[in-house]
């Protein structure tokens, strides 16, 4: 017989916050909690995102203009990899702890959450021609910050006749110009000089 006190002390199921309950897993055919359908579920969102993150990482690093096919291999296999290893995990966790909505809150906050800043870290990662400019040479603490070869002094054009060439005409007269090639929005390659002027240039500045 329970103590009328033992129950008290106890709060009822139906008490908790409906995000802080336990749920009641699938069952396999004996009877067993079966937790492969929700972490199934989990993999199959996150794909979705990682292959969205994928495509935005392919597009600004130019891979998918070059190399469309090398593009579509590199972000589904990146995305199968991952999501074949967090079913592994969320599998192995749920069977620990249990399967709870707020759970399933978080992790759609956390999809949410990297599917709108893919965006961003695809620029981060592959920045345009002027942003790669002051990352690489001519932002704070780089070797052309204090030149007249900042941005802010300098008139900056691109070569009609060399795509990707960036030409950085300084304001004060008599200096001559500096032109960078593979400055273009996205991609993976460092800005270079494009002329012998260009390589004395930024040798003199210690670049």
């Amino acid at each position: 017989m329970n103590h009328p006190a033992d129950a008290a002390g106890r709060p009822e199921r139906s008490q908790l916050p409906a995000f802080l309950r336990r749920l009641d897993p699938p069952r396999t055919w004996d009877g067993r909690p079966d937790y492969r359908p929700p972490a199934a579920i989990l993999a199959a969102s996150a794909a979705l995102v990682l292959v969205f993150a994928g495509f935005y990482l392919a597009l600004y690093s130019k891979l998918w203009h070059r190399h469309q096919h090398l593009a579509l291999t590199v972000v589904f296999a990146g995305a199968t990899l991952l999501s074949l290893a967090l079913y592994a995990i969320a599998h192995k966790l749920l069977a620990r702890f249990g399967l709870y909505l707020w759970q399933s809150i978080l992790a759609s906050i956390v999809l949410l959450a990297v599917m709108g800043s893919a965006p961003d870290w695809a620029r981060s990662l592959f920045p345009r021609a002027y942003d790669r400019y002051e990352r690489e040479l001519g932002g704070p603490g780089h070797c052309l910050h204090t030149t007249p070869y900042n941005l802010d002094r300098t008139q900056t054009t691109f070569a009609d006749d060399h795509p990707g060439r960036m030409v950085i005409d300084p304001i004060a007269e008599g200096l001559p110009v500096l032109r960078l090639d593979h400055a273009v929005d996205g991609g993976l390659q460092h800005l270079a000089p494009a002329d012998t002027t260009a390589r004395k240039i930024l040798d003199q500045y210690g670049c």
